[in-house]
């Protein structure tokens, strides 16, 4: 365990971040979970700062409501700071809330045989997938070290300063959420490998990926809080279902390359129908998000091609910009 209380007493004497800006979770009912969380992100922090020379590297937990995280360059610290709404939230509604695998009777009888397989709850799995991913992507930007670090990314769309479109930052996030899908995907693939070897199959393997979509999807969904037509060259980030399918991308071609079958190849438009069909059920459950379901299947149909097209410009892009992660040697 790394003591959380030495980091923000550290972060608070030299003035780097505010003390009423930090959330302190000793008497917090999911002290546990804070503390799990805590000690993955400064001990991955600790293991790659000085291959990233990102050093000193910090993480803490904000004091603030809203599902958002922030990456930032203060005093020549690397910090990264995850609002406690966050966790709080995802582990309420992924979690504790998500009944959809035991009461919806498709999703019932298509995972029930590999429910009974993992160590692990569908729904704390995607509490899981989605607070990873959370802290992969903030990772990346403070390994990009753009010029935006020391005003800040924020996950949530339209924070301040970053409400206006540029490439350059569809860019940084596009490079951000490759690297959240990379740590997602390969921890999919260790749940994977611990199943029994007659159930390690393509199936299996397809329903697992399946929910990491779904975890990320939901997850771009809540910042994005509200709905709205598909679009390219607006705010701060990649529209959502831009951003999921250049996850997807990434997916399959870390599953094929790491795939313990030779030969089999998963069909992508299988993992992203199904990805929006969970998600679509999920968050039909849930009366406060119920506004954040729509046609996103049809709209992905109909703007396939410019979807492929704006995904090709920003990776056309990315190659004028040396210090993303995708492109580190």
């Amino acid at each position: 365990m790394h003591d959380y209380n030495k980091v923000i007493q550290e972060l608070i004497r030299l003035g780097i971040i505010d003390s009423s800006e930090i959330f302190d979770y000793e008497f917090s009912p999911l002290k546990e979970i804070y503390q799990n969380y805590f000690d993955y992100c400064q001990e991955n922090l600790l293991n790659h700062c000085h291959e990233y020379n990102i050093q000193p590297a910090r993480f803490f937990f904000s004091n603030n409501y809203g599902v958002n995280a922030k990456a930032g360059l203060i005093k020549d610290y690397f910090v990264i700071g995850v609002n406690m709404d966050t966790i709080h939230t995802a582990y309420e509604l992924f979690y504790e809330q998500n009944n959809i695998f035991d009461e919806n009777p498709i999703l019932s009888e298509m995972f029930l045989e590999l429910s009974d397989k993992l160590d692990v709850p569908f729904g704390f799995l995607m509490f899981q997938m989605t607070t990873l991913f959370t802290y992969h992507h903030e990772l990346a930007h403070l390994v990009q070290k753009s010029s935006l670090l020391e005003t800040g990314f924020h996950e949530q769309y339209g924070i301040g300063h970053e409400i206006e479109y540029s490439i350059e930052k569809h860019v940084l996030e596009f490079d951000a959420d490759i690297q959240g899908a990379n740590a997602i995907c390969f921890q999919l693939l260790e749940y994977f490998k611990k199943l029994p070897n007659e159930d390690q199959t393509i199936k299996n393997l397809s329903k697992l990926m399946s929910l990491g979509i779904t975890s990320i999807f939901s997850y771009f969904l809540i910042c994005f809080n509200k709905t709205k037509n598909l679009y390219y060259k607006k705010f701060s980030h990649p529209h959502p279902l831009i951003r999921i399918c250049y996850v997807l991308d990434c997916f399959v071609a870390v599953v094929e390359e790491n795939f313990p079958f030779k030969n089999v190849k998963l069909k992508p438009e299988n993992l992203i129908r199904f990805g929006f069909s969970i998600s679509d059920i999920f968050f039909r459950s849930k009366t406060q998000y119920q506004h954040l379901t729509g046609e996103f299947q049809s709209q992905f149909i109909d703007k396939t091609d410019g979807i492929e097209y704006y995904i090709n410009e920003l990776l056309e892009y990315s190659k004028t910009m040396k210090n993303l992660m995708i492109n580190r040697k």
